[in-house]
């Protein structure tokens, strides 16, 4: 991750709210008053590695190894097979 991302990540999310909280008062005359809402973002220290756990997990699948391509069958047929993911078929 970058240097005190969920630091930076937490004040540019309340500023977002804090406008949108202020922008919906106004928009109702202030007969209907929002609360402030509380913004915390929670970072861990080992999250800079969570790509790359996730990917270690997805690479244990045998289904993984099916949507390897070589680089002689990119070559042959071109950036379209990297369009369509065997892995993920049918999960959206």
């Amino acid at each position: 991750m970058f240097k005190d991302f969920g630091r930076r990540l937490q004040r540019d999310l309340k500023k977002i709210v804090d406008a949108r909280v202020l922008a919906n008062n106004a928009r109702t005359g202030g007969e209907i008053t929002s609360q402030p809402v509380e913004v915390n973002v929670v970072s861990h220290p080992v999250q800079k590695f969570a790509v790359w756990f996730g990917g270690s997990v997805l690479s244990s699948t045998p289904e993984f190894f099916a949507s390897c391509r070589t680089k002689e069958e990119y070559e042959e047929c071109g950036a379209s097979i990297c369009r369509t993911n065997p892995v993920f078929k049918g999960m959206y």
